[in-house]
């Protein structure tokens, strides 16, 4: 590493197995390395017992599995995705139904064009993903012991 690179570049989390990065706070890296993914997509899990999972993911079934592993006998609270790209949103739908959380994001997405490109690792817009709730600047999602905003970056 050059001397002058401030990243971390040697990170190798376990694929599909829950870790415990704080009190609360719980996340799973899916198995989807790739440029822009890095070592895989991260889907975090806020709170005990009543939960909020947030970007669970791509539409990767093992990956889904092991996040509804990683919450049995929990409550979701909701489903929050942060962008719309599908390594973040394209199980959001999938998960949500399977937990009976709704989905919450900032809203709907306009149609994009397919990329000129592919970088690996399933991060292209996902032009398809409606949530089910709208969020915007400020919404609070709580639960027992935690509290999210938004935040729009």
């Amino acid at each position: 590493m050059a001397e002058d690179d401030p990243f971390e570049r040697d990170h190798a989390p376990p694929i599909g197995v829950p870790e415990r990065l704080a009190p609360g706070l719980r996340v799973l890296t899916a198995p989807n390395p790739g440029q822009m993914t890095f070592t895989g997509t991260r889907s975090y899990v806020v709170g005990e017992g009543e939960v909020a999972v947030i970007d669970p993911g791509p539409a990767d079934p093992a990956h889904l599995e092991a996040l509804a592993a990683a919450v049995a006998g929990e409550r979701v609270r909701a489903v929050l995705v942060t962008h719309a790209h599908r390594d973040h949103s394209e199980g959001a739908r999938a998960f949500g139904a399977r937990t009976g959380a709704p989905v919450l994001a900032r809203g709907q997405v306009a149609p994009a064009p397919a990329p000129a490109f592919a970088t690996g690792g399933g991060e292209g817009r996902d032009a398809g993903f409606r949530p089910d709730e709208a969020i915007g600047e400020g919404s609070v999602v709580a639960g027992p012991g935690w509290t999210l905003t938004a935040l729009a970056t």
